[in-house]
Parts: structure tokens; C-alpha cells; sequence
């Protein structure tokens, strides 16, 4: 157990490296943490990582495949591995890439079916006989793109997206629950701007006298609404192809349709479609076959390989890093009027990932 430990702690360590998210982070230690038991059963664990012997990751990797595991979760564990040693001191990039460890190649397309007007009001109605916050954060995640956390915390911005439609805007700004806290502009989708609107006024009535959370658990906190919302979801039957995650497939496709029926130029339409749903301009090729696959048809022979075309106005606009996400956490405390967690300025010292797990545990999580 010493020697495990010891191992352990070497993920913190490179965890304070190479740096990210504290969910990241987490993230990272619970994909590379079997790795270090399936060694420790084989009797090849060592007190230091990059010790460990390379034979073992090609062993794990057999056993993983072995097991059943997705192309997906593979080349995640597997990636992590090497991001783990490389950190430490250790490439080994060359002689554990995913083809030499056999892995298969994960496929792109998505997985999730798009759900019609008929089908949501539906869902919508079984929800509302379970949990009526339930109902509402379908009803956003429907019309806003939203993912599953976004939706939990959207509470805290429903009051600032409402003035920002009720001023004309074409729309709403999202940064409470987004990966990395990355910000982002959702437009909203041609057609349903009062539709959005009802729905906003619906969930701020709803949770306005209840600390502004569509759902809570027992201990008021995410972790505990995220098991509530897991628990109603599995009741609901909104698993596999049609999970919650469906209803985000029903924004994209609706809001491609409507911009191609508008005339808008399919490059341009899906580079706008992937800033409304977070994840850049340069990703339009993975929204149109995870997102779009449905209408995949009325793109093709429209879209120029990548280096051939620019992003339009995006191009130069990175994503942002630790200040300019800060400065972004700022405005948008400002306009919502409630603060974004942990306000402080970003700060890099050696104890990093000690000190921002001891601040994040005083802050809200909701926020």
C-alpha cells in the first residue's frame, strides 16, 4: 500500500504540472489510478511512476480490450498515461501510442438520436408527474443547447438572459458549468425566441424561492443534485440514445436547418453552430458528423478542406486562458449578478493544486 501511495502521489504531482481544471485533474487521476492497482497485481508497481515498466501499459492495454471497454474510454486512459509520464520526465509517446497498444480507432459520429417537438413535449409532461424542476431543465437544455451541468447551474443566469431577450439580443451568454469555463454565445434558435422565453420564466419562477437551483439533493450541494438528476433521468428512460445529452443533438440540428433554410453558407452556419454549443470554430468537421449526422447530406460538396478555408471572424480569437478567463468570470458575475465560484485571481505557485483544492471547498458550487 506504501509503494501505491507513492504512486498516487506521483499523478498529484504531475496533476500541479501540467495544471487544468480541478475537475481535470480528478479526472485524470481516476483514469490513470487502476492502471496503478492492475500494476500493483502484477507485481510490477514501483515506488515512482516512470519506473513502472512499459511492457505493463501493453499488458493493461490487452486487459482493457479484453474487458470490453469503449474505443473511446481507451484511447482517454491511455492518453492520460502518457500525458502522466511525460510530465514526470518519462515519453512515452513513440513506444505506447495507441497503435502499438492495438487500440481501435474511435469513431466520431454520434451516438445520440434528435428528439422532434411531439417527443420533448412528451418527456416533458412525464417529468413534470416526477420532478417539475426536471421538466424545466429540459425545456432550457432544449432550447439553449445546454449540456447536463450547464442546465444545473443555470439558475443564477436565468434573470440575465431573460433581459438580454426581453433587449432584442439573438443571444444568451453561457459560462456557470461550462467546460473550463469557457464562455460562450448560444443563439437562439430561429422561431422559438418566445418559446426560450416562456421557459426561462417558467424555470426563474420555479427556483427563485428555492436558492436558485432547479434541482438540489440532500446536502444542497452538485454533487448531490448530479445523483438526483442521474436518478430522475434513469426513471424517465432517458438513457443511451435518447439521454439527456439528446436534447443538445435537437438544438444543433434545428439551428443548422434553420440558418441553411435562411440561405446562410454551410461553412459558416457550422461555424457558428459549434461557438453556440462551446466548442470553437476550428471543430465544425466533428459537429457535423457528431451533431449534424442527420443532415449531414446538406453540407457535402459545400465544405473546402480545412487549410483551405478560414473561420471567418473567430480565426484569430483563442480560447481564453487563466486571465482572460478571469476577466471573463468577471463580466459575467457583473451581468448575473451572482459571483462565479472563486473570484480570486489566478495564481501559480508550487502548492497550486493543494491550494485550489482547499479554495474551492469554500465556495458554492452552484455559483
Amino acid at each position: 500500500m506504501a509503494m501505491l501511495s507513492s504512486s498516487i502521489h506521483d499523478i498529484a504531482v504531475a496533476n500541479t504540472l501540467l495544471g487544468g481544471s480541478f475537475e481535470h485533474q480528478t479526472h485524470r487521476r481516476h483514469l490513470v489510478t487502476p492502471f496503478l492497482r492492475f500494476a500493483q497485481t502484477m507485481g510490477a508497481l514501483s515506488p515512482v511512476i516512470t519506473e513502472i515498466g512499459e511492457w505493463v501499459i501493453h499488458a493493461y492495454a490487452q486487459k482493457c480490450m479484453s474487458e470490453g471497454m469503449s474505443a473511446g474510454n481507451l484511447a482517454n486512459v491511455f492518453s492520460a498515461l502518457r500525458v502522466v509520464f511525460r510530465a514526470l520526465g518519462k515519453n512515452i509517446d513513440r513506444t505506447c501510442s495507441n497503435q502499438r497498444l492495438g487500440l481501435p480507432r474511435r469513431t466520431r459520429e454520434g451516438s445520440r438520436c434528435t428528439l422532434d417537438c411531439a417527443q420533448t413535449d412528451a418527456l416533458v409532461a412525464r417529468a413534470r408527474k416526477m420532478d417539475e424542476g426536471f421538466a424545466l431543465l429540459i425545456l432550457l437544455a432544449r432550447y439553449l443547447g445546454l449540456r447536463r451541468k450547464e442546465a444545473l447551474m443555470a439558475g443564477r443566469d436565468l434573470q440575465m438572459w431573460r433581459d438580454a431577450i426581453a433587449a432584442g439580443a439573438t443571444g444568451v451568454e453561457i459560462m456557470r458549468g461550462a467546460k473550463n469555463a469557457r464562455p460562450r454565445t448560444a443563439e437562439l434558435l430561429p422561431g422559438k425566441r418566445e418559446a426560450t422565453l416562456q421557459a426561462i420564466d417558467a424555470a426563474l419562477a420555479y427556483c427563485r424561492g428555492r436558492n436558485f437551483e432547479l434541482i438540489s439533493g440532500r446536502r444542497k450541494t452538485l454533487a448531490c443534485a448530479l445523483n438526483r438528476f442521474k436518478s430522475i433521468a434513469r426513471r424517465l428512460m432517458m438513457t443511451g440514445a435518447a439521454s439527456f445529452h439528446s436534447l443538445r443533438y435537437s438544438f444543433a440540428v434545428d439551428s443548422a436547418t434553420a440558418m441553411l433554410d435562411a440561405g446562410v453558407d454551410p461553412h459558416m452556419a457550422l461555424v457558428r453552430l459549434s461557438a453556440s454549443l462551446g466548442h470553437g470554430p476550428s471543430r465544425i468537421q466533428m459537429i457535423l458528423r457528431f451533431y449534424c449526422q442527420s443532415i449531414c447530406h446538406r453540407f457535402e460538396g459545400h465544405l473546402k478542406p480545412a487549410k483551405a478555408r478560414k473561420h471567418g471572424p473567430w480565426a484569430s480569437a483563442a480560447l481564453p486562458r487563466a486571465d482572460a478567463r478571469h476577466r471573463a468570470k468577471l463580466r459575467h458575475a457583473a451581468l448575473s449578478g451572482h459571483p462565479m465560484g472563486n473570484m480570486a485571481p489566478p495564481v501559480v505557485t508550487k502548492g497550486r493544486g493543494k491550494q485550489f483544492k482547499r479554495r474551492r471547498s469554500t465556495v458554492n458550487p452552484f455559483n
